[in-house]
């Protein structure tokens, strides 16, 4: 999970800040490990100074070494020349097993033979969709909201659905049961936003990650006593639930 959450990161930005890297990783767990080795590993496409993982660190006292992680003398640095020495030696002639530098490694080159999206998939149109599933039930996924309103009309205890991260959780821990389920994450019509000098009109399917990156332009547009609930949107979003659920997740969800 941290490994595919770092190389998506990669593949939308060559070399992301620090603080994109830790957000990426927010909808992570680690048991084991703990998460302060991974992040600081990660850091290595943020182009971080070498300083913070060497010897060369400003130490207060001769042969201390400043711990990244807690900013305080620990003893996970190389201490004398006898420990590089020994170090050396059992790395053998292997070049392959020499340190990585934070200042030479380039985020791109892992990206040469990356395979791309299907352009197949891209270019193609959505069209409206029906099937039906074990024990009857329904799923279908309307186009315009004309659609939605007719499968409404016929289902009116329809479980309407975008990013489906609540209804799993009912279906597979609470055992509730929806006989039929309309997707209406690809509705033109509940994907819109409209900016006008009253407000925001923001359309019910629209993502939570969108929705907040429409908050973050608007304020940067209009004057800043205007946006003050768009400010505290920005704060609440960022705290609600990981990046990869904001992705999926809807406004109206």
């Amino acid at each position: 999970g941290f490994v595919m959450s770092m190389y998506a990161l990669l593949r939308s930005s060559r070399t992301p800040t620090e603080e994109q890297i830790e957000e990426s990783l927010a909808g992570n767990l680690c048991r084991c490990t703990g998460y302060r080795p991974i992040v600081d590993a990660f850091r290595v496409f943020s182009k971080t100074d070498d300083l913070l993982y060497t010897e060369r660190s400003s130490v207060p006292n001769v042969g201390e070494f400043i711990c990244p992680g807690t900013g305080k003398p620990c003893s996970c640095g190389p201490k004398d020349a006898s420990t590089k020495e020994t170090t050396k030696q059992s790395s053998g002639c292997d070049s392959s097993l020499k340190p990585v530098s934070y200042s030479e490694t380039n985020g791109s080159e892992y990206t040469n033979k990356e395979l791309i999206f299907p352009p197949e998939l891209l270019l193609r149109k959505l069209s409206y969709l029906s099937m039906t599933g074990f024990g009857g039930l329904k799923w279908y996924r309307p186009s315009r909201l004309s659609h939605v309103l007719d499968l409404r009309a016929r289902y009116p205890d329809a479980k309407l659905v975008v990013g489906n991260t609540e209804v799993g959780i009912e279906t597979r821990l609470k055992r509730i049961r929806y006989p039929v389920l309309i997707s209406v994450a690809h509705v033109p019509e509940l994907n819109t936003v409209t900016v006008t000098d009253n407000g925001l009109e923001i359309g019910s399917s629209l993502r939570l990650s969108e929705f907040l990156e429409i908050l973050q332009k608007v304020t940067t547009q209009r004057p800043y006593h205007e946006t003050s609930s768009c400010r505290a949107f920005i704060e609440q979003i960022k705290w609600f639930a990981g990046k990869q659920i904001r992705n999926v997740a809807s406004v109206g969800g």
